[in-house]
């Protein structure tokens, strides 16, 4: 059964982000895949020069929320708990070190707990903050299902919870104790794919390597699968389907798909943690007409990028994810409304790279995505300034 999509998707410039990696270890890569022409009732054609170039374009300010918190002094010296599924994954890094520099500016401490993608590690992390008393927990990519019973029993402790850079569970829908920070990643794979549109001119066979764990990978690509039968009929998609518990499979179950279908020139890795054994599964084929793109770039994917390989890659601003975390548990944390949160994302290609400061320092302040004032439009906010 195809994933069903609870987003519908504006085709301008949407600043939704991606990124969702979820990992369950010991869960081996399904290979061979799902392969898919893409047909249109409505026969459009790919996205225009004008679309592209927008998508390309930074921002002119970040979408900061704009209600004031009241009485975020209060909380001083209590402790967040961020809880990533992996801190192998470099965007998790990112989001850690700005969550913590956020922290530090509204008074809190921040105790990192790595998940290392298993429900043993998520569930001892939870624990953790419920037995000290946590003012609030961060989870970050982590699906409400995998840490189900640690999650109920921190809320039950009175610990709020951020469930951050997942789709939200309708079976556990926002409360006082939960919030929701999603970071739609089908706005990543309809701008990938509308570059590869236009790059081939409608005419694209396209190898994607998916993540097969948890539900809003699979969710994010039938997203950018139903713009892409709207905007290039004529294009073919074909999903291979990997894990992050198993690199060693990628490189020859994307080789394998490679030489099942020779026709594929376009290689999409879904996240960047992907995208060297994706490569590396593209070299065992020798052959060197395939253009491979990635999402989820972080520094490492952009400097490859700016090398030439890969030739189109999509960001979301992990550093501005922070700001925003500390912001919804701050009002969790205080009993305030969580606002809705946008989280940049962009489109970058040759084109481009070259405007991009490719450096920690740079990545850190958000500056890729904006002008990165917003650290101080939220200290506004929070009355600490």
């Amino acid at each position: 059964m195809s994933p069903v999509c609870p987003t519908t998707w504006r085709r301008g410039r949407t600043w939704a982000a991606a990124g969702s990696i979820v990992l369950l270890a010991g869960t081996l890569a399904a290979c061979g895949g799902d392969s898919e022409k893409n047909e249109s009732a409505t026969g459009t054609t790919s996205a225009t020069d004008a679309e592209l170039a927008t998508a390309m374009k930074p921002l002119d300010s970040y979408p900061v929320p704009t209600v004031k918190l009241d009485g975020a002094d209060s909380v001083a010296g209590k402790t967040v708990f961020y809880i990533p599924l992996t801190k192998q994954a470099p965007q998790f890094t990112t989001t850690e070190k700005t969550l913590t520099a956020a922290a530090k500016a509204a008074g809190l401490r921040v105790q990192v707990c790595d998940g290392k993608g298993t429900p043993t590690d998520i569930g001892g992390c939870l624990g953790q903050a419920t037995d000290a008393g946590a003012a609030a927990v961060v989870t970050d990519a982590i699906p409400y299902a995998l840490a189900a019973n640690g999650l109920d029993a921190a809320q039950k402790a009175g610990i709020p919870v951020v469930m951050s850079n997942q789709v939200p569970d309708p079976s556990h829908p926002a409360s006082k104790t939960l919030t929701w920070v999603p970071v739609p990643g089908g706005e990543q794979q309809i701008r990938l794919f509308d570059w590869i549109a236009a790059d081939s001119k409608g005419k694209a066979n396209i190898l994607i390597n998916q993540s097969s764990d948890g539900l809003s990978p699979a969710r994010y690509v039938a997203t950018g699968r139903s713009a892409l039968s709207k905007s290039c009929p004529d294009c073919k998609l074909t999903v291979n389907k990997v894990t992050s518990s198993n690199f060693a499979l990628i490189p020859s179950s994307t080789s394998a798909a490679l030489l099942k279908d020779p026709t594929v020139n376009y290689v999409d890795s879904q996240f960047e943690q992907y995208l060297q054994p994706t490569q590396g599964g593209v070299q065992q084929t020798s052959r060197t007409d395939i253009k491979v793109v990635t999402g989820s770039a972080s520094l490492g994917g952009m400097k490859a990028l700016k090398s030439g390989s890969p030739v189109a890659a999509t960001a979301q601003a992990a550093a501005f994810q922070g700001w925003v975390d500390t912001d919804a548990a701050l009002r969790l944390i205080l009993g305030e409304p969580v606002p809705e949160y946008t989280i940049p994302t962009r489109l970058f290609t040759k084109d481009n790279i070259g405007d991009v400061e490719l450096t920690e320092a740079a990545e850190l302040s958000g500056e890729w995505f904006g002008p990165a004032t917003f650290t101080d439009d939220f200290k506004k906010l929070w009355g600490v300034s």
